[in-house]
């Protein structure tokens, strides 16, 4: 029975609230504290980006200058040794491996020991807007006719037709001869005139001696011409093939005609210019002791030279002229990613290779640096590692330079062609400087960009793990008190109402014996009983009473002794059906009040045999049943009290033909002070412990009370009792 009245509830509302009120104070603290532990992960993580990021554009923007520096000086001294080796520079030739140039140049290359300075293109160049001048020169890559095709006159382009008749398709070098004859003395063009006797020459020398006709052909001043064939091809570099084709293998490039061919590629560079250095290569003596001028460093020369070309035709064409200013460009070539640093200042040029400056005055040029990107990536290693950066693993740096970004990648820069929109944790601006020195600086950026958002906030997710664990931890706990606080305190107003019932229960039970044992005793004091009979009856009255009284109080006695748990049993062999035949006996004139027939039934496998039992607190016990099913039978009913067994058991049972009792109750009539209905509409006496008691003796005997009965069916109380 739960008291349900507004006092009740508000009573344990507030004791609820008092158990939960620390978990919901915990909980709103412990969300403020790990969202400030977040907020405080990200400004952390933003200064150190901040800081870490201008530590790394403050490094890069030294190291990589000077770095840069550092490879156009030897660049610059490697090709200057070249320069002057082949003969092409004012300053006279200087070949110690002691002098400044070549101790910059190994000093360089012990710094950089993964960087083959000689298979780099040359760092130095200069384009012109108008496409006639650089540095070096760009040869068109398909020859194209020249102009003084276009200059001849009509005679003098049948004289050449009938020339290039004799000579290719007839075979007949004295027409081819005759013709040229006549071809020159129409006075054509400079560029026709040498082409003119170019092959003149050449059929003079055609029936020579192949020596006799390589000296011919080197001895000629036309193997210095820079006029161009009707193919577009340099006449002086023709005369030196020609002259190279007539040696054997490895008989030596003369002195002169090596001069020659130098200054044929140096001056008018071609598409022929990697043949007749190939060529070059067939005659020259291997393993030359003189310290002249060899085809190894021409061909050094060259591709530099080369190298440096292909990468301003593809700068070209990856960057148009309109995009030209003071910036760094990466430039795709063949030979790999190259940065370049251009300079829109215009001055004039300084060459000093040329024999023929063309005119800049009307037209724009622009100096530039060509830096390979291994020596870019070698410098910002050094960058990053004599600047000892660290970069938190949540993050991942980046820098922005020439239009890309170069992502660091375990302390190496690598191209990021895939720039994905990250939160961006700390960024700083850096400049170089010096690299054409010139006053132009070329910007960059660094930025730091949280790559892994769950390293950032890892402690910060422990932290939100263990609180969490704690919170639901103290949740379940203070759920689990408020579940018991709520039941203990219903239950304890339960108890209270059923001790109030019990006290109630006793007093009512106490009073009716002693109101009646009152007035028989003050009716028999007072002589108004005067027939023995009468008083006899009354005496016997006296009696009943007496013996209700005293098992009234032995209950509540015993109540209170197995409540405290100082309920004691003594064991010895008894005679349960003497035992039962004297409790029928003692309970007979109850049952004869009440006029309810009370008889035994006992199995003649239980009577008779000893058992061990405390025969009084059976007795108690089955007296408690008997008293109930008398009570609660109708007059002119029938209970029974049984006695049977087996091997295994022995039962008392007490079977009574009452009102009987509903199955979800079975369970809740052996709870203390638990008695069916009002108390108020409660007609049957008893105090609700009875089986209470009954329960306690028989779990003492190691056996169980068992109870069978229905609405209108009566009800049917057991005790098995084992024999071990």
């Amino acid at each position: 029975m739960q008291p349900n009245t507004p006092f009740h509830s508000r009573s344990f509302l507030w004791q609820g609230i008092l158990i939960l009120l620390p978990v919901g104070v915990l909980t709103v603290l412990g969300l403020y504290s790990l969202r400030q532990d977040r907020l405080l992960a990200e400004q952390d993580a933003k200064e150190r980006g901040a800081a870490t990021a201008t530590q790394m554009a403050q490094s890069v923007a030294h190291e990589l200058a000077q770095q840069l520096t550092g490879y156009r000086n030897a660049n610059f001294a490697w090709h200057a040794k070249l320069v002057q080796d082949l003969g092409l520079a004012l300053r006279p030739r200087v070949s110690s491996p002691d002098d400044a140039a070549w101790q910059s140049i190994r000093a360089w290359e012990q710094s950089n020991p993964g960087i083959d300075l000689g298979a780099m293109p040359v760092s130095d160049c200069v384009l012109n807007t108008r496409g006639d001048f650089s540095m070096p020169q760009i040869y068109p890559l398909t020859p194209q006719p020249p102009d003084w095709l276009l200059e001849l006159s009509p005679e003098q382009r049948r004289l050449w037709q009938q020339q290039e008749q004799a000579e290719f398709v007839s075979n007949n070098p004295a027409a081819a001869q005759a013709a040229i004859t006549n071809f020159l003395a129409t006075k054509p063009p400079d560029g026709a005139r040498a082409n003119a006797e170019f092959d003149l020459l050449l059929l003079k020398t055609h029936r020579l001696q192949p020596a006799e006709a390589a000296a011919q052909l080197a001895d000629t001043f036309w193997s210095k011409s820079d006029q161009l064939t009707d193919a577009g091809l340099p006449v002086g570099q023709l005369v030196c093939y020609r002259a190279l084709q007539l040696l054997p293998d490895h008989a030596g490039v003369p002195d002169k005609l090596f001069a020659d061919i130098v200054w044929a590629i140096a001056y008018r560079a071609s598409i022929l210019s990697p043949r007749l250095i190939a060529e070059g290569e067939r005659v020259a003596q291997p393993g030359r002791a003189d310290a002249g001028p060899s085809v190894v460093e021409l061909k050094a020369w060259w591709d530099s030279d080369d190298s440096a070309r292909a990468i301003l035709r593809d700068f070209q064409q990856q960057h148009p002229p309109n995009t030209w200013t003071n910036a760094l460009f990466w430039v795709e070539s063949t030979g790999g990613r190259f940065l370049l640093a251009l300079d829109n200042q215009h001055h004039a040029p300084d060459i000093t290779v040329s024999p023929r400056h063309p005119d800049t005055s009307s037209t724009n040029y622009y100096p530039l640096l060509i830096f390979p990107e291994a020596v870019v990536d070698k410098a910002l290693e050094d960058a990053v590692a004599k600047a000892d950066i660290s970069v938190p693993p949540y993050a991942l740096a980046r820098l922005e330079i020439a239009g890309r970004e170069l992502a660091l990648l375990r302390n190496q820069f690598l191209m990021d062609s895939n720039v994905p929109a990250l939160p961006v944790l700390g960024e700083a601006p850096g400049s170089l400087s010096n690299l054409l020195l010139t006053t132009n600086v070329y910007p960059f950026r660094v930025r730091l960009i949280l790559a892994d958002s769950q390293l950032l906030y890892a402690r910060q997710h422990q932290h939100t793990l263990l609180f969490g664990a704690i919170i639901l931890a103290s949740t379940f706990a203070a759920l689990a008190g408020l579940m018991t606080a709520r039941r203990a305190f219903y239950r304890q107003q339960e108890l209270n109402e059923m001790k109030s019932n019990f006290v109630s229960s006793v007093s009512h039970e106490l009073r009716a014996p002693i109101a009646s044992m009152r007035l028989l005793a003050e009716s028999l004091e007072r002589g108004k009983i005067g027939s023995e009979v009468k008083q006899k009856e009354y005496f016997g009255l006296l009696v009943q009473e007496s013996r209700r009284l005293s098992m009234l109080i032995e209950n509540i006695l015993d109540f209170s002794r197995i409540e405290r748990g100082s309920k004691k049993y003594e064991f010895e062999p008894a005679d349960l059906g003497a035992l039962a035949e004297d409790t029928v006996r003692l309970m007979r004139p109850c049952s004869d009040e009440r006029r309810v027939e009370l008889d035994l039934r006992k199995n003649g496998a239980a009577d008779g045999e000893p058992f061990a039992c405390d025969s009084l607190a059976l007795q108690q016990a089955l007296i408690n049943l008997i008293d109930n099913a008398v009570k609660h039978s109708p007059p002119g009913s029938h209970v029974a009290v049984g006695l049977d067994g087996d091997v295994a058991e022995v039962r008392l049972w007490v079977e009574d033909g009452g009102p009987g009792i509903p199955p979800e109750e079975h369970v809740k009539i052996f709870e203390r002070f638990y008695r069916r209905g009002s108390e108020l509409r409660r007609e049957t006496q008893g105090i609700g412990i009875g089986l209470t008691i009954v329960k306690h003796i028989v779990e003492a005997h190691r056996g169980r009370v068992t109870v069978r009965s229905a609405p209108g069916q009566g009800s049917r109380f057991t005790m098995e009792l084992p024999r071990k």
